[in-house]
């Protein structure tokens, strides 16, 4: 994904916040997809509700510690 590239801070970041949330909100529309599907599949639909609480717990701190970036993915995520 090309929105990931943006706020990697090398090849293989998967660790920084940003790029965390960016993955998380990749699992997070695959569960969707599959949750239309399948909707009696209550674990996906468990696991999906744990993904968007860490999502927000994500945002929750780059927020607090890096407010520009935060501002930007929020944008570029809607």
């Amino acid at each position: 994904m090309l929105l990931k590239e943006n706020y990697r801070f090398h090849q293989k970041d998967t660790g920084s916040v940003a790029v965390q949330i960016i993955l998380l909100r990749e699992k997070i529309q695959a569960e969707k997809v599959h949750l239309v599907k399948n909707k009696k599949d209550i674990p996906v639909k468990r696991a999906l509700l744990k993904k968007v609480a860490k999502e927000k717990r994500f945002f929750q701190y780059l927020k607090r510690c890096n407010p520009n970036v935060y501002e930007k993915l929020k944008k570029e995520l809607k």
